[in-house]
């Protein structure tokens, strides 16, 4: 997924150019694409801890609890991180939301370029 990653930022930078064209681009534009993408590896990272955990409870309710805590608190504590750099003015909305679509984009695309999407995953290597 890194080769993606650094593709879907490279875009999302010549994107931000014409953001700064029109809007300005100043430093909390730059902040808010640092923290975006700090928060998109964190969100990552976590949730594959977060999946590694459920599969290693006992049961499926434990399990279910367990992965929708984790969802829940993952997105609270993102949205409170967001919400206080906007109230202290360091971050830009758009910049810093942008890298958060980058997981969902390159499994969209990989999904929709694949050869045959009916295959499981272990099936297509």
């Amino acid at each position: 997924m890194l080769p993606s990653f650094l593709i879907i930022n490279g875009l999302i930078l010549m994107g931000l150019s014409l953001y700064g064209v029109f809007q300005g681009l100043t430093w909390r534009a730059l902040t808010g694409l640092f923290m975006g993408n700090a928060l998109c590896i964190a969100n990552f990272i976590l949730a594959g801890a977060s999946a590694a955990s459920v599969v290693a409870k006992a049961n499926a309710k434990q399990g279910r609890f367990s992965a929708n805590l984790s969802y829940g608190a993952r997105y609270l504590g993102l949205a409170a991180i967001i919400i206080a750099g906007l109230y202290f003015k360091l971050i830009d909305i758009i910049p810093t939301f942008l890298p958060l679509f980058i997981p969902k984009i390159y499994y969209t695309l990989t999904y929709v370029f694949m050869k045959d999407p009916d295959k499981n995953y272990s099936e297509r290597k």
